[in-house]
């Protein structure tokens, strides 16, 4: 991927496919994000990985602070941060003077969080990436490319990076049965891992989504699982071309920022599942009709 030397400011602009979409999906969309809040320090109690990172605002601090250590652990604010419209952000969001904010928050053992809260604020990034538990191969990833390349969306590294079901040219990627590893939903607080994976079918990545999804469901929030995994099987694709990434998908279309391209690069994840609200039309990821009629004429 040839970049362009400029970055556009961060943004999100979501257009849904439909009234019916947006009024079935919206709601579901923000019961998982709310669910995963939970699953991520959840995770900590049982033991899978030492710290989670929450957003928390000045006014949820005490009781959540309380939660947390009733379970035995310890959250303590890093750094101020201002509140995004969406629930992911390449970049955190300055505090605005008198704006509204969220503490950035780590939560983990009382014992060990001094330590975290020193590799933060030294600015080591892979110590931190360890502490989450993210895994040995994705935070190596994230280390080159965002880290020492400075990219600012890792899509098209991680597609580069896929080896199974994949069909790859120049500037269009082909993936089928992404699923877990599927972040291109994460503009929406949708993804089943906290992380920025190092490909599409990283098997690490597997095996720690389905521990928090094992997680989400022993709290109680099966509805929301099942929608989470029914979305990231839909047919997506991601595209960038000028520093602007289009998602379409079946129920909405989201552009936000990306690494600015002269050359349009474009992504696809196949998949055979569609939602009943998606929309129809003649090119992917939309639902022909006529074309799957076409399909059943020839057998």
């Amino acid at each position: 991927m040839e970049r362009l030397d400029f970055i556009l400011p961060d943004f999100v602009r979501v257009s849904w496919v439909s009234d019916r979409a947006k009024a079935v999906w919206q709601p579901r969309f923000r019961l998982i994000t709310e669910a995963w809040v939970e699953i991520e320090w959840l995770s900590v109690v049982a033991g899978m990985r030492s710290f989670c990172l929450q957003e928390v605002t000045p006014e949820q601090l005490p009781h959540k602070a309380r939660t947390w250590i009733k379970h035995g652990l310890a959250g303590l604010p890093l750094e101020i941060q201002g509140q995004s419209n969406y629930p992911y952000a390449s970049t955190p969001v300055r505090p605005r003077l008198m704006g509204p904010f969220n503490f950035l928050t780590v939560v983990g053992s009382p014992e060990k969080i001094l330590a975290f809260q020193q590799s933060f604020d030294s600015g080591d990034d892979s110590a931190v990436g360890q502490l989450l538990g993210v895994p040995d191969c994705c935070n190596r990833f994230f280390q080159k490319k965002w880290v020492e390349e400075k990219f600012i969306d890792t899509t098209w590294s991680m597609a580069l990076h896929t080896q199974t079901d994949v069909e790859k040219s120049k500037t269009s990627i082909e993936i089928k049965n992404a699923l877990e590893a599927n972040i291109l939903w994460r503009w929406m607080g949708i993804r089943a891992v906290p992380h920025l994976p190092c490909s599409f079918d990283c098997q690490s990545t597997r095996s720690f989504a389905k521990t928090l999804l094992a997680i989400g469901r022993d709290a109680g929030y099966n509805s929301e699982m099942e929608w989470l995994l029914e979305i990231l099987d839909w047919p997506v694709e991601w595209s960038a071309l000028h520093g602007i990434a289009e998602v379409k998908t079946p129920i909405l279309k989201l552009s936000t920022r990306t690494d600015a391209t002269a050359e349009k690069y474009v992504l696809r994840l196949k998949s055979k599942s569609f939602p009943e609200e998606g929309a129809q039309g003649l090119h992917f990821p939309y639902y022909s009709p006529t074309r799957e009629q076409n399909k059943s004429c020839h057998h």
